[in-house]
């Protein structure tokens, strides 16, 4: 049987198929199930894994710090239904896929923080990592010994961005496998004691350009669904 993936998400999408998390999930051979603030409970019950996607600034409150001015499109209540989620689900040992505000959710929960600006927490001459002109911006990164570099296949890879937060100090039980090349910044942890517990800062989701993205795209969906069925 096909896995069920819950997929985190602001609102309701109704499992829009168009909606790149979700098609990814349904290509690559599980069930998305959206799960979003105020649903029911029982929502929660029998996902095999737990998709946590891309979105707004994680309040601050959530990790010990005070309110930067440039945050953005900060949700608490998205936060309140995603991080306590994160954290049975590592507990559980249900596989977990974090994507860009989904490696940052992973860290919060299990303890660690954020750097809120990039430029001005962490390297006023760091890479830009945002959006230009509407398109995501693209840098190498370089993969350790990992989960994700025997599903990648490759040391150094090129990926894309749109963020302008990252993990800092990451959250219990977590390793560092990936960094951007130039300026150093988290791209990617893991927890090794788990099954399959990857979150990376980069949108794979949306690797749709040339061949290199879509091989990426595919192994590393294709090895959380994996993951997700046995």
């Amino acid at each position: 049987m096909k896995p069920i993936i819950g997929v985190t998400f602001s609102d309701d999408i109704q499992d829009d198929p168009s909606n790149n998390y979700i098609d990814a999930i349904n290509q690559f051979g599980g069930i998305p199930r959206t799960l979003y603030p105020g649903i029911s409970v029982d929502a929660f019950d029998g996902i095999d894994g737990l998709l946590l996607t891309g979105g707004g600034d994680i309040h601050p409150d959530n990790f010990g710090e005070p309110y930067h001015p440039t945050l953005k499109f900060v949700n608490e209540a998205r936060d309140e239904l995603e991080i306590p989620l994160c954290r049975k689900a590592i507990e559980d040992d249900l596989p977990v896929l974090g994507i860009c505000r989904g490696i940052q959710v992973m860290s919060v929960a299990m303890g660690g923080n954020l750097y809120q600006d990039i430029h001005e927490e962490y390297r006023q001459d760091a890479l830009i990592h945002t959006q230009v002109d509407n398109e995501d911006s693209r840098h190498e990164i370089e993969i350790k010994d990992s989960r994700l570099m025997e599903i990648v296949g490759k040391e150094i890879d090129e990926v894309n961005s749109s963020h302008h937060q990252a993990v800092n100090d990451r959250g219990a039980e977590f390793v560092v496998t990936a960094r951007c090349r130039a300026d150093g910044t988290i791209e990617a942890m893991e927890n090794p004691s788990k099954r399959f517990v990857l979150g990376v800062q980069y949108h794979p989701e949306r690797m749709l350009e040339n061949p290199d993205f879509l091989e990426h795209r595919r192994k590393l969906f294709e090895a959380f669904i994996q993951a997700a069925s046995e």
